[in-house]
């Protein structure tokens, strides 16, 4: 039986990006699924662009990300304190079987190749690459009913999953909060993978969970939250996350 994993992350954010690496890692030949929610760390900020904290990038997230095995050369040439185009068009994404082209394209165009991410212009030639209407694509990321989808997401993951930072994985009743190495991350999944095993039929990991391939059904609940653990050492936070 498939185990379904939940991972919150925000396009903005390295260590969502080197998670998504480690989960690449940790979860290869294992009959899991992740599934990614996508949660905005800054929603309410006025303006798009902002800085990292200095010093950040040098001593925490390269660092990091090389333990890892993610290269990253240096911060984005314009970064961004919120991507929220980015996330509405990861919906669409997701709603038309693109959700991981999708994502994997943003990321690195935002840090690999320090583009935009918060243009429209951007995101729907991202979006083409994926195999993405860009007309379509174009009226989503614009669209009010996007918009408010969206802002129901973040309000039930700050809310239900308890959710407020980036990257959270919850794995059966194992929660990470931050990146994770590929043992750690292992460990509960195999868990996880162990108590689906176990349990009666039906009562799999990840029933009844929304796990953003489609559209969310009303009132589909997210994962009921777990208790987190101590905050991880050197764990820095950029724009909340």
């Amino acid at each position: 039986m498939t185990v379904t994993i939940d991972v919150w992350f925000d396009f903005i954010c390295p260590y969502s990006l080197i998670t998504r690496h480690v989960l690449a890692t940790a979860l290869r030949g294992k009959d899991v699924a992740p599934a990614f929610h996508p949660f905005e760390v800054n929603p309410n900020c006025v303006e798009e662009a902002g800085e990292y904290p200095r010093g950040v990038w040098e001593n925490s997230v390269r660092p990091l990300g090389a333990e890892r095995g993610v290269h990253l050369a240096g911060p984005p040439g314009t970064p961004l304190r919120r991507a929220r185009m980015a996330l509405l068009g990861y919906r669409y994404a997701c709603e038309h079987g693109a959700g991981a082209r999708y994502t994997d394209l943003v990321f690195g165009a935002y840090f690999h190749h320090w583009q935009d991410i918060s243009d429209p212009t951007v995101l729907a030639a991202l979006a083409v690459e994926a195999g993405l209407d860009r007309a379509g694509f174009r009226a989503a990321i614009m669209s009010a009913r996007y918009a408010r989808a969206h802002q129901q997401d973040l309000a039930h993951a700050r809310g239900a999953a308890q959710v407020s930072m980036v990257p959270v994985i919850v794995a059966g009743q194992r929660r990470i909060d931050g990146v994770p190495t590929a043992a750690e991350l292992a460990g509960a999944v195999d868990e996880a993978i162990a108590a689906t095993t176990a349990a009666p039929a039906g009562a799999g990991a990840g029933a009844g969970v929304w796990d953003m391939t489609t559209a969310a059904p009303p009132g589909m609940p997210l994962p009921a939250p777990v208790p987190k653990p101590h905050p991880q050492p050197g764990r820095a936070r950029l724009h909340g996350t």
